[in-house]
């Protein structure tokens, strides 16, 4: 420890071999993660639009530059607060007192917190004990007045199944356009993902995808079925191949 002590940069190295959310390492680490993703991604995004001055049909390539970028912007979107995370692998985007957009985590946060896992019904259970993690956070920042019982939680639901989604009192719509072509936008991420849960190449089906919102005082009624749920899902992700 007094090594590292000395030597903060010491930690930039075992933020590369160790598993921890990206929020819980020093800021020298996360400021030098986030410069460092910075650059990338902003070398990337100069180079794609230098190629769109020769054609725009390198405007289709922005399907391939999405996974690259939102891997890249990450750090910079975690540091300045436009994603708060709720758990290692469920965030919200711009979070007001009126409404919590919830998103899954993004190809970074699974290169640090789920590259342990293995593909399949363990990764798929590890996932699903972040989701009640991060709606357990809600309820308890409801519980404190942190949140008002009025805030609106909203996300897709390939979070988890509509069964469950309606089990935990979600109410199910039809997803706006815009989301929609959020997801088209992010579909790559959404396909290895999606296979990775499931142990097998997996295409997620966009025609079955549909918002599920709840407010925070609705959800707080059901805390009780989202811990049941957490310590199943931690008992299934434990138990023996």
């Amino acid at each position: 420890m007094i090594l590292l002590d000395q030597y903060p940069y010491f930690y930039s190295i075992l933020f590369w071999i160790s598993m921890k959310p990206f929020y819980d390492y020093s800021k020298i680490t996360q400021w030098t993660t986030t410069i460092i993703t910075f650059l990338i991604a902003s070398l990337i995004a100069y180079l794609w639009m230098d190629l769109l001055l020769e054609s725009m049909w390198w405007s289709l390539a922005i399907f391939l530059l999405a996974p690259f970028m939102q891997f890249f912007m990450t750090p910079l979107f975690t540091i300045i607060g436009v994603y708060k995370y709720l758990s290692p692998m469920l965030l919200v985007y711009n979070p007001t007192e009126k409404k919590h957009d919830l998103h899954n985590g993004t190809s970074f946060d699974y290169l640090l917190n789920m590259r342990s896992a293995k593909a399949g019904n363990a990764a798929r259970y590890q996932l699903l004990k972040y989701y009640m993690q991060g709606l357990l956070n809600i309820i308890d920042k409801v519980e404190k007045k942190d949140l008002p019982g009025t805030v609106m939680v909203r996300g897709s639901s390939y979070f988890f199944s509509d069964r469950t989604a309606k089990r935990l009192g979600f109410k199910l719509k039809a997803t706006g356009l815009d989301e929609k072509f959020n997801i088209l936008l992010n579909y790559i991420d959404l396909f290895w993902m999606y296979s990775f849960a499931h142990g097998k190449w997996r295409l997620p089906n966009l025609k079955a995808i549909k918002t599920a919102e709840i407010s925070g005082k609705d959800l707080l009624k059901q805390k009780d079925k989202i811990q049941h749920l957490l310590h199943y899902f931690n008992k299934k992700q434990n138990e023996p191949a």
